[in-house]
């Protein structure tokens, strides 16, 4: 499997961003989304969709969404407005709570007609989506994976295991690839197995440090290594 490009986000006012691929924009603007729907988005909904234009603007690539968390602050306030009698609950706060709602708004914008498909896997979101993504490459050339997830609600502050920050990571797996520059991914059973799982910021620090370490999840190390060696500089006459 190759890595041909990667693109990402995250709300930090405290990081300066190291690699030009990475947004940390506070409030990231998704420019293709009309602005009626744009602003139903939250901020990780736009930088979701921003992310996915720029990896494929002609919206013709299958893409495999995960998100651990999803987007808990909606579902939150829908659960408070059923408590209030005098509240009517929302179908459009609704229908933007369900975890798919991004890639439907990004399917609808993009007039998409590929597959796409959102999951949740208890913590083991990014393994999940290599092993879904090796799926799709045994039949297609090229697919994208989005990693997303929020910082913690204030009701949850003290409970799960939420990223410190709102964030979305991108890439862009392909079978094979000619290109130089793309890397290839591979997986070795984990030697000593954690309990934990990395989180999109962890994938995004894993991507700019260009393949010096292994990422580590719970069944497998993840490693980038070139998928084309350099050819070697002829000798001078």
């Amino acid at each position: 499997m190759r890595l041909t490009d990667w693109r990402a986000w995250q709300a930090s006012a405290t990081r300066t961003a190291h690699d030009s691929r990475v947004d940390i924009t506070p409030s990231p603007r998704a420019e293709q989304v009309p602005a009626m729907q744009r602003r139903r988005l939250s901020p990780v909904g736009q930088a979701c969709c921003k992310l996915l234009f720029a990896l494929d603007p002609d919206a013709d690539l299958p893409i495999i969404h995960a998100s651990r968390h999803g987007d808990t602050g909606k579902i939150l306030a829908l659960l408070d407005a059923a408590t209030q009698s005098d509240e009517a609950l929302s179908p459009a706060r609704f229908s933007l709570s369900v975890h798919n709602a991004v890639l439907g708004m990004y399917s609808i914008t993009g007039k998409s007609h590929q597959p796409l498909e959102a999951l949740a896997a208890c913590g083991n979101e990014f393994e999940a989506l290599m092993s879904e993504a090796l799926g799709y490459l045994s039949e297609r050339e090229d697919v994208i994976v989005l990693f997303s997830d929020i910082t913690a609600p204030e009701a949850f502050l003290h409970h799960g295991d939420y990223p410190a920050c709102a964030s979305a990571v991108a890439l862009r797996l392909s079978r094979s690839s000619e290109d130089d520059s793309a890397w290839t991914l591979s997986a070795t059973p984990g030697e000593s197995l954690t309990d934990s799982a990395p989180t999109p910021l962890e994938v995004i620090a894993w991507l700019e440090q260009a393949g010096a370490e292994a990422l580590a999840c719970r069944r497998h190390h993840w490693q980038l290594s070139r998928a084309h060696a350099a050819s070697p500089t002829p000798p001078a006459d």
